[in-house]
């Protein structure tokens, strides 16, 4: 419970003080929100420390030295900055407060907008949503954090033999969990599911509320309570970013869709007035910042900044900006070169990426990937997002089209152009994930600018409240709760694991204390192992097949599969000496056996017995 409180308390502070520091140093203008800054700040900070951990196997324990030596310093400053500025605007944060209470419909409107927001934390605190991906992303940070080192162990089964995927190096994301997990020794299944969440929800809702400040002034509460009801309404597909914030917010993809290409837009609205060499630091921050969440963004945000770049193009005509922009890009470069040179040149992984990208292209969609995949088959959103874009092409400004309509455009016409889709998914995106670019259509958002928009023609308050209701009935009614259509359970423990996975578990770190633990158990019960804990291998698990073939290890694994694995999960018939034999030439260590399958067959007399229940049993193997 401590951690629950502590490392969320202690996350915002860093941010905070650590964007005061940035600020100050520099000189960002003034309305820049501190937090934002600051969480641009230790993402894009975070990866350029890791960058050389992750590239040359050097140990975790040290780079958490070099970050606490970094980060305190960082936090000394940020303290006395802050001292400085509450002192010196006392009276005037006092005043802001008395004019904001004062006015009763605002103050409604934000009690409403901080209620929908507790209501999706506390429900996606407490409550459990499984996501199959988990068992590899957190298993990455289990691995780490057991083994002291980055990208040198295969995370999903945790076997030293195994060489691990090169689609996910160069990625910090995952290494944030390591080094929390590792300073304030809480599990990372705990961290990630239930605690990280509380810090990551607000941080997106606090990026709205600096988007809604920029579009409309006047009508922010407005904004923040419509994104909030079309988030939480966004359970008819799994794919939007909505439901990709309330189903997996402990996911880097979630974190770069929902938090930082928001981030992305605000700068660009920010810098149409006037771009300076400040801003274009700024920019080139959170393009770091963002690249260090996940693989996608690698070249999701070079197009998102693309669509951008020419959107303001288009509204600004000017040539001197345009170039200036493109320095941010250029600073990237290193980083984007590096990983593709890992990821398509590193031996049997390279070859495994290059295939998962070009497989199956000639087979694919637009729009299935569209309307079936991406949407659901709820094609009124497009009909919708088409009216909101003619909307504000109408009503909007300049500064407005350029971040919103121009950059829709663009996109449509190349990277999201139908006619393309098989080249850009063979040479940017990859086939099974292709859909992604679609999130850089921001529809979300420009429904909810469209409908601000016309919300600002009325008179008075009254017909505010009016189109305000009219607005989240037509989300209600083509939406559903994320909440009753994504697999949402009371959650069983604060893991948010499957509760025989962490009696396995368990079980096992009370009979041995040996480093590690080689475990054999059914594909379908092995998700959580690795999430759970580092010091449990997994030697079949969902990504066991590709790591043992990319390893140059298939024909082992075909012998670990038809011969034990099949033997004893799918035929359930096996020869005692045999099956002996075999466990200790695969060294493994324990294995989980049905208790129906005993009853025909017989246990190896070396096999201990440590914990059982009505389903399984699980035995010591020596």
């Amino acid at each position: 419970m401590l951690n629950f409180i502590t490392i969320p308390i202690m996350l915002f502070l860093l941010c905070i003080l650590l964007g005061i520091s940035t600020k100050r140093i520099f000189h960002f203008r003034k309305e820049k929100n501190v937090l934002i800054v600051g969480f641009v700040a230790f993402f894009a900070s975070f990866f350029l420390i890791s960058t050389p951990f992750m590239l040359f196997e050097i140990k975790l324990s040290y780079m958490i030295y070099i970050l606490e030596f970094f980060y305190g310093i960082i936090i000394g400053v940020g303290l006395i900055l802050a001292c400085k500025y509450l002192k010196k605007n006392k009276v005037n944060i006092k005043e802001k407060c008395k004019v904001f209470y004062t006015n009763k419909y605002q103050f409604i409107l934000f009690i409403a907008f901080i209620t929908m927001v507790a209501y999706q934390i506390g429900y996606v605190v407490f409550f459990q949503h499984a996501d199959i991906d988990d068992s590899y992303y957190l298993a990455q940070t289990n691995t780490y954090s057991f083994t002291d080192y980055i990208g040198k162990v295969e995370p999903s089964s945790g076997l030293t033999f195994l060489t691990a995927s090169k689609q996910y190096a160069l990625v910090s994301f995952e290494i944030i969990y390591a080094v929390i997990n590792r300073i304030f020794g809480v599990n990372t299944a705990y961290l990630a599911h239930t605690i990280w969440p509380v810090f990551a929800i607000i941080c997106h809702y606090v990026v709205v509320y600096a988007l809604a400040k920029r579009i409309k002034e006047a009508m922010k509460w407005e904004f923040c309570i419509l994104y909030s009801v079309i988030n939480l309404f966004s359970g008819f597909t799994a794919y939007t970013d909505g439901a990709f914030l309330l189903n997996r917010i402990w996911q880097g993809k979630t974190v770069f869709v929902a938090i930082f290409i928001p981030i992305m837009i605000l700068e660009f609205i920010d810098i149409y007035e006037k771009i300076n060499f400040r801003e274009i630091i700024y920019l080139w921050m959170i393009l770091l910042a963002g690249i260090s969440t996940t693989t996608v963004a690698i070249y999701l945000f070079p197009i998102l900044y693309f669509c951008l770049w020419l959107g303001e193009g288009i509204a600004k005509k000017n040539i001197k900006s345009l170039i200036g922009l493109c320095i941010p890009i250029v600073g990237i470069i290193p980083w984007v070169i590096i990983k593709l040179k890992i990821m398509y040149t590193a031996g049997n992984s390279g070859a495994s990426v290059q295939q998962s990208v070009t497989g199956g292209v000639d087979n694919l969609s637009y729009s299935q990937q569209l309307f079936s995949r991406f949407l659901n088959g709820h094609s009124i959103i497009i009909v919708g997002y088409i009216i909101a874009l003619v909307i504000i092409g109408i009503i909007a400004d300049k500064k407005i089209r350029s971040v919103i309509v121009y950059p829709a455009i663009v996109l449509f016409i190349t990277f999201a152009n139908p006619v393309f889709i098989k080249y850009v998914a063979q040479w940017v995106t990859g086939v099974d994930v292709y859909w992604r670019i679609f999130w850089l259509f921001n529809i979300s958002m420009t429904f909810i600018i469209g409908t601000i928009l016309i919300m600002e023609k009325c008179k008075n308050e009254r017909e505010a409240v009016i189109g305000l209701l009219v607005s989240l009935a037509i989300i209600l009614a083509c939406g559903t709760s994320v909440f009753e259509n994504g697999g949402w359970n009371v959650r069983s423990n604060i893991y948010k694991l499957d509760s025989s996975v962490i009696q396995i578990a368990d079980a096992i770190h009370k009979d041995s204390k040996e480093h590690t633990k080689i475990l054999l158990m059914p594909k379908d019960m092995a998700y959580g192992i690795r999430e759970y804990c580092g010091d449990i291998c997994t030697i079949v698990n969902r990504y066991s097949y590709e790591s043992f073939r990319d390893s140059g290890l298939k024909e082992k694994y075909d012998v670990l599969q038809k011969e034990i694995y099949n033997a004893l999960y799918k035929d359930q018939i096996w020869d005692s000496d045999k099956l002996k034999n075999q466990i200790n030439e695969f060294d493994i260590d324990y294995v989980v056996i049905y208790t129906g399958s005993i009853q025909n067959n017989q246990i190896p007399d070396e096999f201990t017995a440590i914990y059982k229940n009505d389903q399984y049993i699980l035995y010591r193997c020596y």
